[in-house]
């Protein structure tokens, strides 16, 4: 019997001098999705991440869990990461959120990533992990909303 897999990840941003949307992506390192490039990211784990206060898997604690542990970046500001992109199918769930920084930082050190580095909608480098293209649109469709 295979366990539901539970995951979730962050798009860092930031909009340049220039005006653009630009996010934080990597070339992922290991398997399944070694040499695509995706946001930090990844697995539930129930004994670090548990549950919200209302008894439901914390997706927003394995987000910033695994973005501290993927890229050395931390969320000062949790409840500034805003839900974006969700897909539930039967077996797998993974929700990504975003979180706005002032400007391009860089990360402190990569773990499961060869690279990362600052793109714009423009120059998303290929190829990437299964949704990414999407999960873009939905961050542009957001920071558009909020008129940056």
């Amino acid at each position: 019997m295979h366990l539901p897999y539970h995951g979730a990840g962050i798009i860092f941003w930031t909009i340049t001098e220039k005006g653009e949307l630009s996010f934080l992506m990597g070339n992922r390192s290991m398997s399944p999705q070694n040499h695509h490039w995706s946001f930090p990211g990844g697995t539930w784990e129930r004994a670090r991440d548990g549950y919200d206060t209302k008894g439901k898997i914390s997706y927003r604690e394995t987000a910033k869990r695994e973005c501290l542990e993927e890229v050395g970046l931390d969320v000062p500001s949790p409840e500034h990461m805003i839900l974006i992109w969700s897909l539930d199918v039967p077996g797998f769930h993974y929700k990504v959120f975003a979180y706005h920084l002032d400007e391009q930082v860089k990360p402190p050190y990569i773990d499961e990533f060869s690279e990362v580095g600052w793109f714009t909608f423009s120059t998303v480098p290929s190829p990437t992990v299964t949704f990414v293209r999407t999960q873009i649109r939905k961050l542009k469709h957001y920071v558009e909303k909020l008129g940056c």
